[in-house]
């Protein structure tokens, strides 16, 4: 997963979140985690990596 793709997809369950939050969610709160904790597996290969567009 990219950078962008990760992005993507932090926001797109911050929405998930969001319409849990207000009961308008056709998902549960479970599925929710579950593609939480995948994109956190997918966040581990950045987390000891120089951040080059800091460096610019």
């Amino acid at each position: 997963m990219t950078k962008l793709q990760i992005i993507s997809k932090q926001w797109s369950l911050i929405y998930d979140l969001l319409l849990f939050n207000k009961g308008e969610s056709e998902r549960t709160l479970e599925d929710i985690e579950q593609d939480m904790d995948m994109l956190e597996f997918h966040c581990r290969k950045y987390a000891g990596a120089d951040d080059e567009e800091l460096m610019m």
